[in-house]
């Protein structure tokens, strides 16, 4: 009896050394190009397609994961370098957002499996577009992690939709309501659409019909729409060049003032309200009228299309 169990196991690993070589020994024929190949073989020997569907996923996981993990990097230290430095912030930023895209660019199945099953076409997209978790280590803190779950590009389309809804919307509609506002486009977002608190208020067009109050009045109702909002800093831009900004307090009040009417505050004690980024010629000794014409000359009067719209105050 005891003999007979101590001969089981290497007489079981005998079996299955044989059952192995049997199957390696086995052939068929690849289903890229037809030729002979070893059952177990991973790629095929005449035409080097890979045949082994196993180790297809396997490998794409694992090159997704790298890349996954490289457009995390990218686009959090682009977030960063914007604070500091914009064109390596931005062009870190487009960079983790092109690797996303190569992300979900590398197939999960193996594309001959995907044919031949005829695999429905939402479980292939449930599958390729499947949210993974991305644990980053911090710095000079080991133990610690940042846990990111997706890829940047479902970060960036989800910082979009809040920029559109919270800032663009409103801004749209206040267009929207006054035929005095047509043929003017304004852009509103937050700074470079990820830094919330800091509003941007871009005008990038304006028609011959547009006059400075036009101007005024269309800044003035938006300001009374986001007048609940916690804004830390407005920007008021021309074209992508900031020309002057207000803090966030100043900007809700100037809302509430014109909710209540106060045009002698809206109108008059608006230009000495906002700090220009550059040298400024709006003269607080001057009358409030001449600052405020100055104010809009500054802002989007020196444009050779809009000096007669900001002449016209």
């Amino acid at each position: 009896m005891i003999l007979i169990n101590s001969a089981q196991p290497k007489r079981r690993a005998e079996d299955l050394a044989s059952a192995k070589r049997r199957a390696a020994d086995q052939v068929v024929p690849c289903q890229f190009c037809k030729g002979e190949i070893r059952m177990d073989a991973i790629r095929c020997r005449h035409c080097s397609e890979i045949v082994n569907e196993d180790y297809y996923r396997q490998r794409a996981q694992r090159v997704r994961a790298r890349v996954n993990y490289a457009s995390w990097v990218a686009y959090i230290f682009g977030l960063g370098a914007l604070l500091v430095f914009r064109p390596v912030g931005l062009l870190s930023v487009a960079a983790g957002l092109l690797l996303s895209i190569v992300y979900y660019a590398i197939p999960v199945e193996p594309p001959q499996l995907a044919a031949r099953k005829k695999i429905p076409l939402s479980t292939r997209l449930r599958r390729q577009m499947k949210l993974e978790r991305v644990a980053i280590p911090i710095p000079h803190l080991r133990s610690k992690r940042l846990i990111f779950v997706g890829t940047p590009l479902v970060a960036a389309l989800i910082g979009y939709s809040a920029n559109v809804f919270l800032l663009q919307e409103p801004m749209n509609q206040v267009l929207h309501d006054n035929a005095a506002f047509n043929g003017m486009r304004v852009s509103t977002h937050y700074e470079y659409w990820i830094v919330p608190g800091v509003v941007v208020y871009d005008l990038r067009d304006l028609s011959v019909r547009q006059t400075p109050i036009d101007v005024h009045t269309a800044l003035l109702e938006f300001a009374k729409r986001v007048r609940e909002r916690k804004i830390s800093r407005v920007q008021l831009s021309y074209r992508g060049t900031t020309k002057f900004e207000i803090d966030g307090a100043t900007f809700r009040r100037l809302g509430d003032e014109y909710a209540r009417q106060n045009f002698d505050y809206v109108l008059y004690k608006f230009p000495h309200l906002f700090h220009a980024t550059k040298a400024s010629h709006v003269n607080d000794s001057g009358s409030a009228r001449d600052a405020l014409v100055q104010f809009h000359r500054e802002w989007y009067g020196r444009d050779l299309l809009t000096r007669t719209v900001a002449n016209g105050l």
